[in-house]
């Protein structure tokens, strides 16, 4: 395996946090590179599980808060009606059915989101509070959600956006848990089956920093 092949179409740009953690050694930094891929693949089942249960709980809350099957149509500001009303026109173009559920499926975790926002408390909370059925009655509070929500978004668009998130052991730890600890509040079950198939905990048993 050649290195110097995989880190060009890597980029030097993206290798270099890296490298400069390994003081220019190319074969730890590559290994230390490789260990945040793993870590950022371990995060995949407990995030795409939250975001999946996240917007279909909060799809069937306002369906029944509302009374309307098609609110993302109907009762939504006109900035996030925007993003609804994109997506369709996106939807026609690749010949998609157009639905409440291909629409769902299509918009990401940052609109859900913007939902829990101080500024739609007013509108929204009532129903989106009813959703953490099993969160502790000290933390259901809209800022305290709303804040987890945020810190988990930043952290999951980093992933998406491959960067580097293995610097602070620590960090990771406390993440790790806030995704589980929030999907928890959502369905207890699901965060039982994610845990159950969880990688994360192997990956990082498997790999001690402190060796790269």
């Amino acid at each position: 395996m050649e290195l110097q092949k995989i880190i060009k179409d890597i980029s030097n740009e993206r290798f270099k946090p890296y490298l400069l953690r390994c003081n220019g050694d190319q074969k730890k930094a590559f290994m230390l590179y490789e260990y945040n891929v793993k870590v950022s693949q371990s995060f995949y089942a407990p995030l795409s599980a939250l975001e999946v249960t996240l917007r279909n709980k909060i799809d069937e809350s306002f369906k029944d808060h509302f009374g309307d099957e098609f609110w993302l149509r109907n009762i939504l500001p006109p900035v996030m009606g925007k993003q609804v009303t994109d997506l369709e026109q996106k939807l026609v173009q690749r010949k998609k059915h157009i639905s409440n559920s291909s629409i769902l499926a299509e918009l990401n975790f940052g609109f859900w989101t913007i939902l829990f926002n101080r500024r739609f408390a007013k509108t929204y909370w009532k129903p989106l509070h009813r959703i953490f059925e099993h969160i502790p009655k000290h933390k259901r509070k809209r800022s305290e959600i709303s804040a987890k929500l945020n810190h988990i978004r930043t952290f999951r668009n980093r992933i998406y956006h491959y960067e580097p998130i293995i610097w602070d052991s620590e960090v990771l730890d406390q993440k790790h848990e806030d995704i589980l600890d929030v999907l928890y509040w959502l369905n207890p079950e699901t965060a039982e089956w994610v845990r159950s198939i969880d990688t994360y905990e192997d990956i990082k048993r498997s790999v001690r920093m402190n060796e790269l």
